[in-house]
């Protein structure tokens, strides 16, 4: 019954603009082969992959002009309280409950869009926002964006209200008891019980020491791509983690580390151990989609975002636990590409020479040959037309020349070829029988099985063929676009709106003063690496270009009559707001924001969230990862043993919540920020609807935990004919 509901959801959702931030052809309604039935097909679905590429190049690449249309997601986590706030054995649990509340939302989303168009009809005012939720890959979570792109820069002053307004609707979803705090995970996700309703763990699709197969969402896909990864490995998935105050003791593994076979060997070790693809993409994250105006400006978009991706992701660190132990860094990026490496052990550098002889000629390079690191990791290649993509492309790409030689022959330059040769230099994981034979000009899922597989920190996405070859004035149409992938979600819609923000201002920024910020992709590398680290925002330092004004401007004649270095080595904060005669990212917004014709309001806006992005670089508030850190370790219940306590978590994930809805200040991430947050309820002919026959009773009646969001108490007490038709707003 869940996947039907969740393939209703899947038909629903692929209707609307959403395709603007989707991957096309990634969920398809039918039962995926089992990997040995798999295996015969790989090599069909590289090839055909790089002929659908082809078709959508060849019908695409003369687009020109698209409006700046751009889009964020934000993923969430449903979580379960256990025990009132003096019960010394509260807890917190995920409710596996996201296929339920995926169906409710996208039902009443469909019908306030009907009550709306009929409004619409009669001549009265279209007051619907439509809200687009999707699944993720646990069962406790879910995706959402804005049910219409934002168009330009001025988006950018609907952005943070509509994150609000999809925080309210998911919240009416909940039941009591349930929270829905934008964090990245839980900070007991694989400690015994701590799903909601219990399951065992090690069942037959992740064989984890710690997770059941349960957590995973039902639509047959993410089992399957669960249990092929294992399968292409010959093991479970390895993670492993600094301990907090202990990152020596993981740093000296290599490896040779142990796999321990049971929890409590597990917690023996010095470092935090993990065994299960959940404990990777069951992390949220917050990723912004851009369309670029041709082919050519989406290739220099994501050249010129490349290097920010490591800045993003140490700005917006949230991610300081991992299986009930505080870790000694502060992301999940790491934690990400381990929990999905398919590498076999030749591949990865862990099997013996006489094992990786011959290898197995179904696989992508036999299975044999050196992949330097996980397909969910930073990108490896920059993409641009430019001599300077070339030149600073330094790290050696995995691929395949007959690939490259097969997209040069169909018209791609060298550069571009290389990117998408190397991203078929993988296997793709999850194959359907009856979607094998395809025809190449119009289809494009075996392109997106290995596009949509390839998890990295940005990633370049052409048009879906039928939505690509209308014009551009057609509501319908969709151009080249660029996703930025590296950060973390935040606690508040106010930071969450802040980050998206700046993305969207910066892209304009590099646009308009064609800036340009190309490092030697090694050092794009190591920065990744860097930005994992604790309080690496304020701690370290990060390789990034100094000279980056086009032209012979006069900045760029003073630093290079300065001792500056061309690349050098800044902290985030110089980064952001400038060194010496290096000018800094946020100022060159400040001059776009006053040369360009933008509302007062907006600009206004836009200042406020570049202020607060640079108290955060600069240490004056603090990443969520540091501040969620300090809860649990001056928590009452901490018992100074490395490991998050249940009560601390079950209080700070109510602090999250209360946050994030404006129940709580909270000056240590934010500032004095003061916020509105929209309650919203529903029209009495909504409810009159509803009550005569809606799938879900009351399904816009907001549920609330008793004492912790007072507006919604306050709707718990109101009937249903007498709620107020517009959205209620309260003060934070």
């Amino acid at each position: 019954q869940a996947t039907h509901s969740f393939a209703r959801v899947v038909r629903a959702s692929s209707k609307g603009s959403r395709a603007l931030f989707a991957d096309m052809g990634f969920l398809h309604e039918s039962e995926p082969l089992a990997w040995d039935q798999a295996l015969d097909s790989l090599r069909l679905v590289r090839e055909h992959g790089i002929e659908q590429f082809l078709a959508v190049f060849r019908r695409c690449r003369h687009i020109e002009g698209d409006a700046f249309k751009w889009g964020d997601e934000v993923e969430h986590g449903i979580f379960s309280l256990v025990g009132g706030s003096g019960d010394a054995s509260r807890s917190v649990r995920i409710a596996l409950r996201s296929p339920e509340v995926l169906a409710e939302l996208r039902a009443m989303e469909a019908k306030r869009g009907e009550t709306s168009k009929a409004a619409c009809s009669e001549g009265k005012a279209c007051t619907h926002e439509p809200c687009t939720w999707m699944p993720e890959y646990g069962r406790w979570m879910l995706e959402s964006t804005p049910g219409h792109p934002f168009e330009g820069v001025e988006g950018t002053a609907q952005l943070e209200a509509n994150m609000k307004l999809r925080r309210a609707r998911l919240a009416a979803a909940l039941q009591p008891g349930e929270i829905a705090p934008t964090v990245t995970s839980m900070p007991l996700f694989g400690v015994p019980g701590f799903c909601e309703p219990h399951r065992e763990p090690n069942g037959p699709v992740t064989e984890s020491l710690f997770v059941p197969d349960e957590v995973i969402f039902p639509h047959p896909r993410f089992p399957t791509l669960t249990k092929n990864i294992r399968l292409r490995r010959s093991s479970r998935v390895e993670i492993r983690r600094p301990r907090f105050e202990a990152a020596e003791a993981l740093s000296k593994l290599g490896k040779d580390a142990p796999i321990p076979a049971s929890q409590a060997e597990a917690d023996a070790l010095d470092h935090v151990y993990a065994d299960a693809m959940a404990f990777g993409m069951g992390n949220c994250c917050l990723q912004v989609t851009m369309q670029a105006s041709s082919l050519s400006e989406s290739r220099y978009l994501y050249d010129q975002l490349a290097p920010l991706t490591p800045i993003m992701l140490a700005l917006t660190a949230a991610t300081p636990f991992m299986r009930g132990w505080i870790c000694d860094d502060d992301t999940r990026w790491g934690q990400l590409a381990q929990s999905v490496d398919d590498r076999t052990p030749a591949e990865r550098g862990a099997a013996p020479p006489s094992v990786t002889e011959g290898g197995d000629e179904r696989l992508a390079g036999s299975g044999v040959r050196p992949l330097p690191k996980s397909r969910y990791d930073s990108i490896d290649c920059y993409i641009g037309e430019g001599p300077e993509a070339a030149e600073n492309n330094d790290v050696p790409l995995v691929l395949d020349e007959e690939h490259v030689g097969r997209l040069v022959e169909g018209g791609v330059d060298e550069a571009l070829a290389r990117h998408i040769a190397h991203l078929f230099a993988r296997d793709p994981l999850v194959l359907f029988g009856d979607r094998l034979h395809l025809d190449d000009e119009h289809d494009i899922d075996h392109w997106e099985n290995l596009q949509s597989t390839n998890w990295q920190t940005l990633r370049w996405k052409p048009p879906p063929p039928h939505k690509g070859s209308l014009s551009s004035s057609d509501d319908g149409h969709i151009g080249w676009r660029v996703e930025f992938r590296s950060m973390e979600v935040q606690i508040t819609d106010f930071e969450n709106a802040a980050f998206s923000s700046f993305i969207v201002l910066l892209s304009r920024t590099i646009l308009e003063s064609k800036l340009n910020l190309y490092i030697p992709m090694s050092k794009v590398e190591r920065n990744m690496k860097v930005a994992q680290g604790r309080e690496a925002c304020t701690s370290e330092r990060f390789w990034f270009r100094t000279n980056i004004s086009a032209g012979e401007g006069a900045e760029a004649e003073q630093i290079a009559t300065s001792d500056m270095e061309p690349v050098a080595l800044m902290t985030v904060s110089e980064i952001l707001m400038g060194k010496g005669p290096f000018p800094g990212l946020i100022p060159l917004c400040h001059r776009h924001l006053e040369a360009a014709d933008y509302e007062p309001a907006t600009r206004k806006l836009l200042r406020e969230y570049l202020a607060f992005i640079a108290r955060r670089a600069e240490g004056k508030v603090l990443t969520a990862a540091t501040w969620m850190r300090s809860f649990v370790l001056n928590h009452e219940a901490y018992q100074q043993d490395g490991r998050v306590p249940p009560a601390a978590a079950h209080d700070l994930m109510i602090a999250a919540a209360e946050i994030g809805e404006g129940q709580r200040p909270c000056p240590e991430l934010v500032g004095d920020v003061v916020r509105l947050l929209p309650c919203e309820f529903p029209t009495p002919t909504e409810t009159e609807v509803a009550a005569q026959g809606a799938a879900v009773a009351q399904p816009w009646l907001l549920r609330p935990r008793a004492g912790t969001f007072p507006c919604c108490s306050q709707a718990a007490g109101v009937n249903k004919t007498e709620v107020p038709s517009s959205d209620r707003l309260m003060i934070a």
